[in-house]
């Protein structure tokens, strides 16, 4: 299965004015750490990201690309 990745925005839960714009995996990591590793943000592990869901701990997904806002 061929891992999708998607451009998130979103926000640290401690710093909410500093937005960034990141890369989200929506598969698993492979186990190995390589070059596809270094622009990835997190892996989902195949489930689901929604805007306002908190990844990575305090991430807060303010949108998705694609997605309409």
């Amino acid at each position: 299965m061929k891992d999708e990745i998607v451009t998130v925005e979103g926000y640290w839960l401690d710093e909410p004015d500093w937005k960034r714009t990141v890369n989200v995996s929506l598969g698993s990591w492979d186990g190995a750490e390589d070059a596809k590793d270094e622009g990835i943000f997190y892996y989902m592990d195949g489930e689901p990201l929604r805007v306002g869901d908190s990844i990575s701990m305090s991430f807060i997904v303010t949108a998705i690309e694609g997605e309409s806002k």
